[in-house]
């Protein structure tokens, strides 16, 4: 018998005065139900869900896995900075040291690179590019000039080399006409486009990847961790004939709520734990920017995990119900799981292609994929409260019919034994 399924029977029946022989009278409850045995509904749920935290937060699992995430998300951070320590260097020859001046005066016009020109053995430059000390090797003059990389060219840096190779001819031809090339550039430069943003995103790409990443993952992590241990904690207490004890004091629906409840705090604890850790980490090195209002976001984010989890979990409580064994546990919740991983992968694959389109803006609207596509969008900044207000409304409407149809799932089903109990019979109505 699992400790959390040993203390469910322990808290409940001990509270219950017909299994306590020992227990005084007590006075009526206006909120007791006559099939709870004396407990009110509040009470019989509030009874399993602290029970359900007090067991869960005192484990070993608990504590090592909140630390070991608190280290992963140090490990992460590091990579990042470690990541834009320093320059792109790349390597000049001889003939390319010429060149110099115009390479560096067209990479500094690039913003979102950092590249330095160090000059370079010629008869040195594969060990350099093998030991990863430079980038690339640039070799010859301008009219036969050449990128030595190791493996894979770099394209923003052939874009650089290609438009200083073209200053550079321009220069010259426009010396032999007998242009002033420093009056032609000046020409040349007045003419530019000059480009405006209407919504100018505040972090970069890779900032964006990092956020997206970090917040679908996160959420993700936390349904199928905690929604599949609440599943498994059903599986037990069939299994070894507790929720019989249970259920002989409280009703099915109150046992499910209590332990929803229960595990629901225990993973908005470690979300918090978690969410605090990033943004310190975050803020002391500054790995990557985060949004002006941080305390915000983190309550959004909560109240995401919130919806999220009770709407998954409570399908994958009703889902184990109908099963026996741990051994059958997989092939009754997969059709949850793919619920709950569709909506990562697309976030993943779409936002980080193209935040603003179309069919990622409408999808993050619709439960179940809204308490993972939405909360990635509020992060970035660039969605409507109008868009979140009506994810929101769905996603609570939604949550209040799936539990209805997972509480009937439970109770139809938590109490048979054997085979699995077929779909059908688990959603009749009685």
């Amino acid at each position: 018998m699992s400790t959390a399924a040993q203390t469910d029977a322990d808290a409940v029946t001990a509270s219950d005065p017909a299994t306590d022989p020992g227990a005084g009278p007590q006075a009526p409850d206006p909120g007791a139900s006559p099939a709870s045995g004396g407990l009110s509904a509040r009470r019989a749920v509030g009874l399993v869900a602290k029970r359900e935290i007090n067991s869960r937060l005192r484990t070993k699992s608990f504590v090592l896995s909140t630390l070991g995430l608190v280290l992963a998300l140090g490990v992460y951070t590091l990579i990042i900075l470690f990541s834009k320590e320093g320059p792109t260097k790349v390597g000049l020859d001889a003939d390319t040291t010429a060149m110099r001046p115009i390479l560096t005066a067209v990479a500094d016009r690039a913003p979102d690179l950092d590249i330095e020109f160090v000059p370079v053995d010629g008869d040195r430059a594969e060990t350099l590019l093998r030991d990863g000390d430079v980038a690339a090797v640039l070799s010859g003059g301008a009219a036969d000039l050449t990128m030595t990389v190791e493996r894979e060219t770099d394209q923003d840096l052939l874009a650089v080399v290609n438009a200083a190779v073209t200053e550079q001819r321009t220069t010259l031809e426009l010396e032999r006409a007998g242009v002033d090339p420093v009056e032609f550039g000046e020409r040349v430069a007045s003419s530019a486009t000059v480009t405006k943003a209407l919504d100018p995103s505040g972090n970069s790409a890779a900032e964006q990847f990092a956020l997206i990443l970090s917040s679908t993952g996160l959420l993700y992590f936390f349904f199928i961790i905690y929604g599949i241990m609440l599943a498994q904690g059903v599986v037990e207490e069939k299994t070894s004939r507790v929720v019989e004890l249970l259920l002989s004091s409280i009703r099915p629906w109150q046992l499910l709520a209590g332990k929803l409840i229960g595990v629901a705090v225990v993973g908005v604890t470690q979300l918090v734990l978690l969410g605090g850790a990033a943004v310190v980490l975050a803020e002391g090195t500054g790995a990557i920017s985060l949004p002006t209002a941080v305390a915000g976001t983190l309550l959004t984010m909560g109240v995401w995990f919130l919806l999220g989890f009770f709407l998954f979990a409570a399908m994958l409580a009703a889902a184990a119900a109908r099963v026996s064994r741990q051994e059958d546990l997989q092939a009754v919740v997969q059709p949850v799981m793919v619920l709950i991983t569709t909506p990562f992968v697309l976030g993943i694959a779409l936002l980080s292609k193209n935040a603003h389109d179309p069919v990622i803006e409408w999808l993050s609207l619709v439960p179940p994929l809204s308490p993972i596509l939405m909360p990635a969008r509020m992060l970035l900044g660039i969605a409507p409260a109008w868009q979140v207000a009506v994810s929101l409304v769905l996603a609570v409407a939604a949550l209040a019919g799936l539990t209805r149809i997972a509480g009937r799932m439970y109770a139809n089903s938590v109490l048979r034994s054997g085979s699995r109990v077929p779909l059908a019979e688990s959603l009749r109505l009685r």
